[in-house]
């Protein structure tokens, strides 16, 4: 039997992204890894964890700049929706532009599609596709609670005046992809605190009539 997992996570960069590290059975899934990759990478050997794959919800340099740097030093696959290719193009000049180190982009990917499951080590996770942030934005639903990137917040959503974003496309991923979770499950978003379905269907104003 699986032990249950384990969630770690370090609030990083000026952006204060959370980085997450999903550890289960000896084997870890790291989710968003973004500015100070040298802390991630301090974390990682301080915790004696066994990294096995990298999950990025979307991605903008926040959420992918370290990916690199970790890839590099474990030898390990990172993942990535297929509607994420042309944001990952941008990724050098976001990095010029916000003055932060560009590592080179993540390679190889491994492309989600939507129509298999995501398979790393022993993990074997479902996903949701949640556009609106980003053209392939993602949600990865664990038995634990559901990483949710930039798409829903505590109390807020993600913004959609970047290229590609849609706040249409937005609202609708939040109601049918999210909102349709049991309203006791635990979301944990790219930046803040933890929440959950019900508390954000109560009180989030940005999702109001949804």
């Amino acid at each position: 039997m699986c032990k249950p997992m384990q969630i770690d996570s370090l609030a990083l960069g000026i952006f204060q992204s959370n980085t997450y590290f999903l550890t289960q059975d000896g084997e870890t899934l790291i989710i968003d890894p973004g500015d100070r990759g040298q802390k991630i990478l301090d974390f990682i050997r301080e915790k004696e964890l066994n990294p096995i794959g990298i999950v990025c919800t979307h991605a903008h340099l926040d959420h992918i700049i370290s990916a690199p740097l970790i890839m590099k030093e474990y030898a390990i696959p990172c993942f990535l929706h297929e509607k994420e290719r042309e944001v990952l193009k941008h990724l050098k000049t976001m990095c010029e532009q916000f003055h932060m180190p560009y590592h080179g982009e993540p390679k190889p990917v491994t492309w989600l599609d939507g129509r298999k499951p995501l398979k790393a080590g022993h993990f074997n996770l479902s996903y949701r596709h949640t556009p609106g942030h980003t053209p392939g934005g993602i949600i990865l639903v664990t038995d634990t609670g559901v990483f949710t990137g930039d798409t829903i917040f505590y109390r807020s959503v993600g913004r959609t005046d970047f290229p590609g974003g849609d706040h249409e496309a937005l609202m609708t991923s939040i109601r049918d992809q999210i909102f349709t979770l049991p309203g006791e499950t635990i979301l944990y978003p790219g930046h803040g605190p933890a929440t959950s379905v019900n508390h954000e269907k109560q009180h989030n104003p940005f999702t109001a009539g949804l």
